[in-house]
């Protein structure tokens, strides 16, 4: 076969996995955008911290996009090839089906490999850090974050405050009340603001207004330019989540089940890459007469349950049902063989009539026994 029709087809493969990319990342991308800012909006998240947030979240939706753009990429390329009859030429200048498969698994090994790295380094390094964007937003960012007209909680003090408005720097017309064991202070202000001291400290700053002191006899009322409450830092909590640790860390402790899972789990998402294509290249062939709707919806179909199961391997395990290495080897093996299956379909083209006139062959009744004796061994192999 010569070599330029190799590069061509390997060329429209790339090109369609490239767009398909390039639209999937962008929707995802959009969507979690969407995400953060509705968060922003209500106050659960500081608006400064959007950006690092969406760049932190990349790896994590990379984990998602890449291996749906691999299937559905080579799915759509195989079906626009095989639909304009390239792929019928090419088979007349030396391209089997088998060929054509490993020029389409030449980008997802390429791709598996990255994200490999992705899912052991780059990933966990993300998490880590988004993790800690969470827990480390200043005082002075959550007291922003705190919403004129309602009444807000300020656990630090043990008290609570209502502002009409907002400003930049915090909150205008308050009234306050404030609890300690000894005291209860009441009072108005026209500015209330929050900042670092120091290292150690934070502050609530009142501007311009009277404090009320109730006492059992008469109450107490002051009048103040400033007054300011200040209280020790909370000490920032660092994340341990399963998600935040990289190769080395989970290697330390592989005797564990749940961290011996999640290794499973995150090679299944580059192993998947390949089995992927081994599934897209057939059914694409197979399927080129049923339409593009039916054969990315049945694309979808199966590529939606074998992503479910990959990520949601470990619920088998903290389950009990099966080791980690028992359900990492039957998913792959079931879609393994569902591509496998299409492959061989499209070197056999299945007459419906003749299955009764079939079915009583020696040879059907031989092949069927010996793909019965296939899975028991299969089977045996992983429980035992």
């Amino acid at each position: 076969m010569p070599k330029i029709i190799s590069f061509y087809i390997l060329n429209q493969v790339l090109k369609t996995l490239l767009i398909t990319f390039i639209i999937l990342f962008g929707i995802l991308f959009f969507n979690q955008s969407i995400d953060f800012l509705e968060k922003a909006s209500n106050g659960e998240l500081y608006p400064s911290l959007v950006s690092l947030v969406l760049i932190f979240s990349v790896p994590s939706i990379l984990e998602v996009v890449i291996p749906a753009s691999v299937f559905i990429g080579t799915l759509i390329s195989i079906y626009n090839l095989k639909k304009t009859n390239e792929i019928t030429f090419a088979s007349q200048a030396g391209l089997s089906n088998l060929k054509l498969i490993y020029l389409s698994l030449i980008p997802s090994a390429v791709i598996s490999i990255f994200l490999i790295f992705n899912s052991f380094f780059i990933s966990p390094s993300s998490n880590e850090r988004l993790s800690f964007l969470s827990n480390s937003q200043s005082f002075a960012d959550n007291f922003k974050l705190m919403g004129e007209g309602k009444v807000n909680q300020i656990k630090e003090l043990n008290g609570v405050f209502y502002a009409e408005g907002a400003s930049d720097l915090g909150f205008q017309n308050i009234f306050a009340k404030i609890e300690s064991d000894d005291l209860n202070y009441i009072l108005n202000s026209d500015e209330v603001t929050a900042s670092s001291s120091d290292d150690s400290y934070n502050q609530i700053i009142f501007e311009q207004g009277e404090l009320v002191i109730p006492l059992e006899k008469n109450d107490l009322f002051l009048n103040f330019q400033s007054l300011i409450f200040l209280f020790p830092k909370n000490q920032v909590i660092v994340n341990e989540d399963i998600k935040t640790k990289n190769w080395y860390e989970l290697i330390n402790k592989v005797d564990s089940k749940f961290y011996l899972s999640e290794i499973f789990e995150r090679i299944s998402l580059s192993l998947m890459l390949i089995v992927s294509v081994l599934i897209a290249v057939p059914l694409s062939l197979k399927m080129h007469e049923s339409g593009r709707f039916l054969l990315i919806f049945s694309g979808l179909v199966i590529f939606l349950s074998y992503y479910g199961l990959v990520i949601g391997q470990k619920v088998f395990v903290e389950e009990g049902i099966l080791s980690p290495i028992q359900i990492f080897l039957i998913i792959h093996g079931v879609y393994l063989s569902l591509g496998l299956s299409l492959f061989g379909l499209n070197n056999y083209v299945l007459d419906i009539n003749s299955i009764v006139a079939r079915k009583y062959s020696k040879k059907w009744f031989i092949q069927l026994s010996f793909f019965f004796f296939l899975v028991i061994l299969f089977f045996n192999f992983i429980f035992l």
